[in-house]
């Protein structure tokens, strides 16, 4: 069974990880949540990835069963899906998709790393968005550096592995980089990062950057491999769309 103009959203928020089945006026109609705390490793409170994705799968399986109590049907398709949750934080990647640390919560923000940037830019940077955590990594030093290929948030991490699509709406890619007029990253900020990074990273930061999309634009589909990320059981069908994630 189809409900028609129904949104299925992932939502990682601070303290609950929640999946809801949403009516076409944004109603609630089902909803499957659970408690999660970040967990402590080498200091830093974190989301691992086998956090994230099991947590992820049991609410499916939740969420499907009262599915089908309610409509008599397996849960196959919405009409789109939208990952939602906390703002700011870091997750990079190598070209192999793996995490290189830990994610980095806004709740540990980079006030020094952020002030250097705004001050050398001449524009404000979040202490606790991504970029602020990645020139405090850069400062540092710290080893994986030369193997990063992707710079993202939460919930534009799960969105791109269930999409490949790398993106955020447009107000989580502000609290990375500034945007122009055109809602795109600033050219000429990026060209003054750049020189002021110059041998500390492996790319241009625009390559290491999500796309910034307005909110609630067209942002790819579920892919086929990645269906067994979201539902064990198979019942999900691949190319249902999503919007672009959006963050708290």
């Amino acid at each position: 069974m189809f409900l028609e103009g129904s949104t299925l959203e992932i939502g990682l928020h601070r303290e609950e990880l929640r999946l809801s089945l949403l009516g076409k006026k944004g109603e609630r109609l089902l909803t499957s949540a659970a408690a999660w705390e970040p967990h402590e490793i080498d200091g830093v409170e974190t989301y691992t990835l086998l956090m994230i994705w099991p947590g992820i799968r049991a609410l499916w399986r939740e969420l499907s069963e009262s599915y089908k109590a309610e409509f008599a049907s397996p849960l196959e398709e919405t009409q789109q899906f939208q990952i939602r949750g906390m703002g700011g934080g870091y997750m990079p990647f190598d070209p192999r998709l793996t995490a290189l640390t830990a994610y980095r919560g806004a709740w540990d923000p980079c006030p020094e790393a952020a002030a250097a940037l705004s001050d050398a830019l001449g524009r404000p940077i979040d202490p606790a968005g991504a970029l602020a955590h990645l020139w405090q990594a850069a400062l540092a030093g710290e080893a994986y550096l030369p193997y990063v290929d992707f710079v993202t948030t939460l919930p534009g991490y799960v969105h791109w592995r269930l999409t490949g699509v790398r993106c955020v709406d447009a107000a989580a890619a502000a609290r990375i980089f500034p945007l122009d007029e055109t809602g795109n990253y600033d050219p000429a900020l990026l060209r003054k990062f750049d020189a002021l990074a110059a041998g500390k990273l492996p790319k241009p930061l625009r390559e290491l950057l999500p796309l910034p999309l307005q909110k609630s634009a067209a942002a790819g589909k579920l892919r086929r491999e990645s269906l067994r990320m979201l539902d064990p059981a198979g019942d999900v069908r691949e190319g249902i769309p999503f919007l672009a994630p959006a963050e708290d």
